[in-house]
């Protein structure tokens, strides 16, 4: 059996085990009593269904159809109603309510209208602050950090077993891992002086990066990449050409809500004398419908397309394409060509 057979075989497979799971999980959920702590270390109680849920930043819409739980979505952050992905899997969320956004702000009187049975928020800003005020209105709210893979599986199983559904979330985590297994068991091979170094750009702009406090230096590494600025801390930290051209990193990605025209400033004769730039090394990280350096289970495959990238010796024989496609179709049901989506990692 070819390539092609095997693919159709395997995503025969996946949408059946999607009806199973459809079967298996009931739409409304759990409605016994279940206390859990939250990534801020607060500690919540829940004592019925959970059948209407507000998200507030993109991390959080994005595990919380992962979970198959867009269904229960009465509110969410302006940012994820615009995704392209989200407005794929759920034709209809147009008309759920927008509730603002984590960088502009949370419209905090139109979540409390929504009455909703859970508001996922998040921990950095005022969320702790917003968790506190909706506590006063009797709303109950979780707090998630997905910094991490394993922060990522935390904050999945948090919001799984918070709307009665514990199980969905392993179901997730296993997907995702068989994933990095197939990239771990590759980049293994490789010996400390033939991994690449790599160079992520932020989407504030091509000299501005992140650091090794950070899920894109995860991912870097799990692909067999070393971050030239791992030794860095915090949040996206802007650096100077000079920083840049000393790195002088193979690979450079660029975060894809990096929307500056960078193409330009790369043919730059000073530029072109980095290794990336000159060997037109410079990628767009994937996708063009949700970002795949973020976090989200997505991060996997952002991890599977940089091994692949760095590395193609590494993946011979291996249906990248095929590979990407089941694991849509296992988490949202339908594959990125069948989204409209695509790779969208175009050379600069």
């Amino acid at each position: 059996m070819g390539k092609t057979g095997i693919y159709w075989l395997r995503s025969l497979v996946a949408i059946a085990g999607l009806m199973m799971m459809v079967v298996l999980w009931p739409g409304q959920g759990w409605s016994g009593g279940r206390t859990l702590d939250d990534m801020a270390g607060r500690t919540v109680t829940l004592t019925g269904e959970v059948n209407r849920i507000v998200t507030t930043f993109k991390p959080s819409s994005l595990c919380l159809f992962s979970l198959g739980l867009q269904e229960k979505l009465v509110g969410i952050d302006t940012s994820s109603k615009r995704d392209r992905l989200l407005k794929a899997v759920m034709p209809g969320l147009s008309k759920v309510a927008g509730v603002g956004s984590k960088s502009t702000g949370i419209n905090f009187e139109t979540v409390v209208s929504l009455k909703p049975d859970l508001v996922i928020l998040y921990a950095q800003k005022n969320g702790v602050e917003l968790a506190d005020r909706l506590a006063v209105m009797g709303i109950k709210s979780i707090i998630i950090l997905p910094e991490s893979f394993d922060s990522v599986k935390t904050s999945l199983e948090i919001i799984a077993r918070a709307a009665g559904v514990p199980e969905r979330a392993q179901g997730v985590a296993e997907i995702m891992d068989g994933v990095l297994h197939m990239v771990e068991k590759r980049v293994a091979t490789l010996s400390p002086d033939h991994r690449k170094t790599g160079y992520f750009a932020s989407p504030r702009g091509l000299f501005s990066t992140a650091t090794g406090s950070m899920l894109q230096d995860e991912i870097f590494t799990r692909a067999g990449v070393i971050n030239v600025a791992h030794d860095l801390n915090g949040y996206f930290q802007d650096i100077s050409p000079e920083q840049f051209m000393t790195w002088n990193p193979d690979m450079v990605i660029l975060s894809q809500h990096l929307h500056q025209r960078v193409d330009k400033r790369l043919s730059d004769p000073v530029l072109k004398r980095v290794t990336a730039v000159a060997q037109k090394a410079v990628y767009r990280s994937p996708s063009d419908l949700a970002p795949w350096d973020f976090p989200s289970p997505l991060a996997a495959l952002g991890t599977l397309w940089l091994a692949n990238k760095a590395y193609p010796g590494l993946f011979d024989g291996i249906d990248i394409d095929g590979e990407i496609d089941l694991f849509h179709i296992r988490l949202f049901g339908k594959s990125l060509g069948d989204m409209n989506g695509n790779i969208n990692d175009q050379v600069y």
